[in-house]
């Protein structure tokens, strides 16, 4: 098996490959990559990706939808969508379906509809937002569609902290937001969505973890999310002098890159992305959609994946051997963050 894929590769005789063996394949593959067979690329993901837009309300500084995207803005319409829920419809193992990527989620309309067609269908769905658009009805919308985890981003519990990298945000709004949805889980009494609060800790927000962490707990939030500060791989060296204030100051909250942590990357096998205009993306660090695949739209979501031209694509990706895998801030990098876990018992 390659990292949990439901069809295991296999050796010439046909007897089926071990970890082992393709880790000894994977370094020979360094020097001739047809050594890896196409078959562990093709087995459906466990994780889909939906970009369910790439337009952003914020302007937050070192995030690629600021500073570096340059392909079309849209969104995902509930056609193309089908596009991919119908393809395992019938079907025992579902992929989860994870609605965040490059943009903010909630600018989309029908985001509701989505999440309801996915859950309808048996799909677990996952939800990140800014809490910027997240009103009482939507909150509504959204539990009652099943989600099945969201993930609420704050980054500071101050007026400063927050905006500081959160531009064109509003911290009084962005907490009230975040209290009014919990509020109304509660008001519906609803299991859903496991509701998580994610904070990127910065310079202007190390110090607040306690802080953040009381009130979450105050609130009734499951789960919190701590992530590490990484200035980017796409930024340029002024950006990069600009997000000099945003690092903390203690070095265990700072994401260091090293290419040297591993030689492989589970990434574009284990989950990958559908951009809004139904393109198959390799991974969450191909945000400007840099590596070339096919489109779901020709012939539906599993016969793009499974072409010859995607699972060449996941392979080259899991050897590392495209340009945006040499400084990506994912898979390698030492520290993603932490978490701390709020429920009871």
């Amino acid at each position: 098996m390659l990292y949990g894929l439901g069809t295991p590769a296999t050796t010439a005789n046909g007897a089926p490959m071990t970890k082992p063996e393709l880790r000894l394949k994977s370094d020979e593959a360094s020097k001739e990559p047809d050594l890896l067979p196409l078959s562990a690329f093709k087995e459906a993901p466990r994780i889909i990706v939906i970009d369910v837009t790439n337009s952003c309300n914020l302007r937050c500084p070192v995030c690629p939808v600021t500073i570096a995207m340059t392909r079309r803005r849209g969104m995902m319409t509930m056609e193309t969508f089908e596009r991919i829920i119908g393809d395992f419809e019938g079907e025992t193992e579902k992929p989860e379906i994870f609605f965040n990527f490059s943009g903010e989620p909630t600018l989309n309309p029908i985001l509701p509809r989505l999440v309801a067609r996915a859950s309808g269908a048996g799909h677990k769905t996952f939800l990140s937002t800014n809490c910027t658009k997240l009103s009482e009805r939507l909150a509504e919308e959204l539990i009652g569609a099943g989600l099945s985890r969201v993930y609420l981003c704050m980054d500071g519990f101050d007026k400063e902290a927050q905006e500081a990298y959160r531009v064109r945000s509003n911290f009084d709004q962005v907490k009230r937001n975040i209290e009014m949805f919990m509020r109304t889980r509660a008001h519906l009494g609803a299991d859903n969505p496991l509701c998580i609060l994610q904070t990127l800790l910065t310079a202007y927000s190390e110090h607040q973890v306690d802080d953040i962490t009381a009130w979450a707990k105050e609130i009734g939030i499951d789960r919190i999310r701590f992530k590490t500060f990484s200035s980017g791989t796409y930024t340029s060296e002024e950006e990069k002098r600009t997000a000099e204030q945003f690092i903390p100051k203690s070095p265990e909250l700072r994401r260091n890159v090293a290419n040297t942590v591993s030689p492989l990357c589970d990434e574009p096998v284990a989950a990958t992305l559908v951009f809004w205009d139904g393109s198959l993306g390799l991974c969450c660090i191909d945000y400007d959609q840099k590596v070339a695949m096919p489109n779901i739209k020709d012939g539906g979501f599993l016969a793009a994946y499974r072409s010859d031209e995607a699972a060449k694509a996941r392979r080259d990706g899991y050897l590392k051997k495209h340009e945006i895998c040499a400084n990506c801030s994912y898979s390698n990098a030492e520290n993603m963050g932490y978490k701390v876990d709020l429920r009871k018992g």
